[in-house]
């Protein structure tokens, strides 16, 4: 008798590419699961609560003080020690200090933990001084 080869060999391709994707589909999963399982861990603490204060070298001076993207305070500090109160919104968070007659970015990181950080001016531009 005559035997058809091709359904043997649609057959074949057939399972090893449902096996194929069986495979891709349970290594996305896998690797999904565990990329995301680190947040699934532990709350985010976002509560905390930082404090900053413009030294009295800024006084006359025009300033921006961000917080990552957004603008915390803007224009000259009036007092000798104008103290910018903000809670975190974020784990990984940067301050930047621009000073607007020219433009000049300084970057500072800031810890995870809630402090009172002293800004100041020094030979280097501006400094960040944070304490807990």
């Amino acid at each position: 008798m005559y035997k058809r080869r091709g359904k043997d060999t649609n057959m074949r391709f057939l399972f090893g590419s449902v096996f194929f994707f069986f495979i891709l589909l349970m290594t996305i999963v896998l690797f999904s699961y565990f990329t995301l399982e680190q947040y699934w861990d532990k709350p985010q603490d976002t509560s905390l609560r930082y404090e900053f204060v413009f030294s009295s070298e800024f006084s006359g001076k025009n300033y921006d003080l961000y917080l990552n993207d957004s603008l915390l305070y803007e224009g000259v500090p009036v007092n000798v020690d104008t103290v910018v109160a903000v809670n975190r919104f974020a784990v990984d968070n940067a301050l930047l200090v621009v000073e607007r007659e020219t433009d000049i970015v300084s970057i500072h990181e800031i810890k995870e933990k809630q402090g009172r950080g002293v800004i100041s001016l020094g030979r280097e531009g501006v400094k960040l001084n944070m304490t807990e």
